[in-house]
């Protein structure tokens, strides 16, 4: 008798909606044996200690007046070192601050916009991440707007 056994894997997103890498993460394995007999296994993932991941802190001022700009949006791209694509952005608050939290070490690039509607961006810059680190850009945007 010959014993044929296949797995199938899925992953899932357990509780709320959380960017990778920053959520628990469930792997669920079905494992088919002999005489149609299967098991079923779920390897839960933890999220990972805060103190083991980076942050990026991003600013937005006015040149003249070295105000806050509250409501611009900064756009962070780049690639982790576990070889995943990111791609978030944010509005900023009332303090001009937006803040990436629970990045992996990885080659990030931000671009910071005057307003969510912007099209201009104000400028952009490029950061290589290590954790655990945290890591603040100001970014200062010239008195006339688009």
């Amino acid at each position: 008798m010959i014993a044929v056994a296949t797995a199938a894997f899925t992953a899932a997103a357990v509780g709320a909606a959380a960017a990778h890498p920053g959520g628990a993460d469930t792997v669920e394995q079905t494992t088919t044996c002999e005489a149609g007999q299967s098991r079923h296994d779920d390897l839960h993932l933890g999220t990972p200690d805060a103190s083991a991941t980076g942050q990026i802190d991003a600013v937005l001022i006015e040149s003249d007046s070295r105000a806050p700009i509250a409501g611009g949006k900064v756009v962070l791209t780049g690639n982790d070192v576990c070889g995943d694509t990111i791609h978030r952005h944010l509005s900023t608050g009332a303090d001009g601050q937006a803040s990436f939290r629970g990045l992996q070490p990885g080659r990030y690039h931000l671009t910071a916009y005057r307003s969510e509607t912007a099209t201009r961006s104000i400028s952009t810059a490029a950061v290589e991440l290590t954790v655990p680190a945290r890591k603040t850009l100001q970014f200062t945007a010239a008195t006339s707007r688009d």
